[in-house]
């Protein structure tokens, strides 16, 4: 019988040259004991109010989008093909 996706082959040279010796690898279902770095109370309100510019940014292209496609004709349709 073969050995079908049992064995895997030797990657490319440019995989070995291009990625780390130690991944550091961390397998599906473990956990993690690093430290994670805290962010400060003035940091998540920094981070707030830029997301909170970025939905009011949206809001208001989505709006200008949603007015400028009732106040335009609808574009032309394609010339069709002479025969």
């Amino acid at each position: 019988m073969a050995d079908l996706a049992t064995k895997p082959g030797e990657p490319k040279p440019f995989v070995t040259e291009t990625r780390p010796q130690d991944p550091k690898y961390i397998p599906i279902g473990t956990t993690v004991s690093r430290p994670a770095k805290r962010k400060t109370v003035d940091e998540f309100k920094k981070l707030e109010a830029e997301l909170e510019a970025k939905r009011i940014s949206n809001d208001a292209a989505g709006a200008q989008a949603q007015s400028l496609g009732k106040v335009l004709p609808p574009p032309a349709p394609p010339p069709q093909p002479k025969e």
